[in-house]
């Protein structure tokens, strides 16, 4: 263990605490997600002024490599003064609140305007907004900007398909289970991943059709089907945009593609009547939901299916197919009458 000159201690201990400052109330999640979002509003409209009344004084900005402390950050955002004015609409916030500091993260569109001839351009970025106390009144001691949207995503799931760690090369025990005894027809896995659950369908018979955001997860895919000698239909494409069609397929796949509400409501439409919808992912209070991923609540994922025959409803403390802990998982079955 290493040891501290004493001395260096005792003066650790004298230093002034957050008991010596003048007390502010402390921050409730509106307000600071409303200084955030004015906060950034300022850097974006280029008032340096204002973020200088804002800033800690051992503030850091940093984006995409880049790192300026509080005065050259405030000349950045004295050029942006001159430039013509970008505007953004946040889609989603977080706000995680302490005794003595609080952290926003926000995810926007941003539109910036065409300048010397180009094209308007929009990003779809997140912002972490930091607060802390100084001197009992609450500054911004650091905020980050960094890139976000579908090409972000896609880069996640390649790098993790290219490594091949972390995640069941198994087809999924609850489709595989699902699927036993049917007749097979059309078949729609909805981000397919690497492949693994469109493999086992097409081997048994089934024709599928695979959709995903990764080209790296398609092309294990594609491969695995040509040394399988079977046929797999391969589509990169976000699921959001991806049209599904109405009576269209005699299953619809969703084995830890999220906790897609709208996808749902699209994937019902899209099924033909006896056809079958199969979903597992995380529990809402799961652990890895905890982390940001979102999850099914058992109750309301059955309460979507009103008019279809529940197969399987069945909410468990297991191994997932993604992660190497227990953790509650939702599986779920339905049939549409």
């Amino acid at each position: 263990m290493r040891r501290f000159p004493l001395v260096l201690l005792g003066l650790v201990a004298c230093g002034p605490t957050s008991a010596d400052y003048p007390k502010r109330p402390q921050l409730d999640e509106a307000t600071v997600k409303t200084q955030s979002r004015a906060f950034v509003d300022a850097y974006d409209r280029g008032d340096s002024k204002a973020l200088l009344g804002t800033m800690a004084p051992a503030f850091v900005w940093f984006k995409e490599a880049r790192m300026a402390d509080r005065d050259s950050f405030a000349g950045l955002v004295r050029d942006l003064a001159h430039a013509p004015r970008r505007t953004r609409h946040w889609v989603e916030e977080h706000v995680y609140l302490g005794e003595d500091s609080a952290v926003f993260i926000g995810e926007s569109l941003e539109q910036q305007p065409a300048e010397d001839g180009g094209k308007p351009l929009t990003r779809d970025g997140w912002s972490t907004v930091v607060w802390v106390r100084d001197h009992g009144a609450w500054k911004v001691a650091h905020y980050q900007w960094q890139k976000g949207g579908i090409d972000v995503e896609r880069d996640v799931w390649n790098d993790q398909f290219r490594t091949g760690a972390g995640f069941n090369h198994k087809p999924n025990q609850l489709l595989v289970d699902a699927v036993k005894g049917r007749t097979p027809g059309r078949a729609l896995d909805l981000a397919s991943g690497q492949g693994r659950n469109a493999l086992y369908l097409a081997t048994q018979g089934w024709t599928v059709t695979a959709v995903d955001i990764s080209d790296v997860g398609l092309k294990i895919t594609g491969d695995s089907a040509a040394a399988a000698n079977v046929k797999i239909e391969t589509v990169e494409a976000d699921t959001d945009d991806y049209d599904l069609g109405t009576d269209r397929w005699d299953l619809v796949a969703m084995i830890y593609a999220g906790a897609d509400d709208p996808l749902v409501k699209r994937a019902q439409v899209a099924l033909k009547k006896g056809g079958l919808f199969v979903t597992e992912y995380f529990a809402t209070d799961s652990d890895t939901a905890k982390m940001g991923a979102g999850g099914w609540d058992k109750a309301a994922l059955a309460a979507e299916f009103k008019g279809f025959k529940i197969v399987r409803d069945d909410e468990v403390l297991d191994l997932p197919d993604y992660g190497k802990e227990k953790d509650k998982v939702v599986r779920f079955v339905a049939e549409k009458q």
